[in-house]
């Protein structure tokens, strides 16, 4: 019942979008920007747009609302955690060929448990922040 509800929900794909455009935001503030702080006003801006988009449909419940959010907000974040490992990586080849570290850290990869403590962080920061989109949206 719950996924047919999701599935029907017309904000959803619409946020899925704005997340896809705010990841390609965030993507190229990691790639282009030094300063880790510049990451905030892209996050504030697809916060808005979602707040925006979601406004547009008055007839969801709080739930699809919260869902639709959290989609966005999960697909921005989805892109900004890959572009962070593949910038790890790249950095971390630089340093072994500077000699800044050794040989073995190139076979380094992130536990399944990491990027399962990641998801689950990054789903409660943006559960919390979803509802209070679309608490501000109705």
């Amino acid at each position: 019942m719950i996924a047919l509800q999701l599935a029907s929900n017309p904000a959803l794909a619409r946020a899925a979008v704005v997340g896809l455009f705010g990841g390609a935001g965030l993507t190229l503030t990691a790639i282009y920007s030094r300063r880790g702080p510049m990451i905030y006003p892209v996050y504030a801006a697809i916060l808005a747009t979602l707040t925006l988009l979601i406004a547009r449909y008055p007839s969801l419940s709080f739930g699809s609302r919260a869902a639709a959010a959290l989609v966005g907000f999960m697909v921005a974040s989805a892109a900004l955690s890959i572009t962070a490992d593949i910038q790890a990586n790249r950095e971390r080849r630089k340093m072994v060929r500077r000699g800044q570290l050794p040989e073995s850290a190139l076979s380094y990869r992130p536990s399944l448990l990491g990027y399962a403590a990641r998801f689950v962080f990054l789903a409660t920061i943006g559960g919390a922040i979803s509802a209070g989109v679309a608490f501000i949206a109705a």
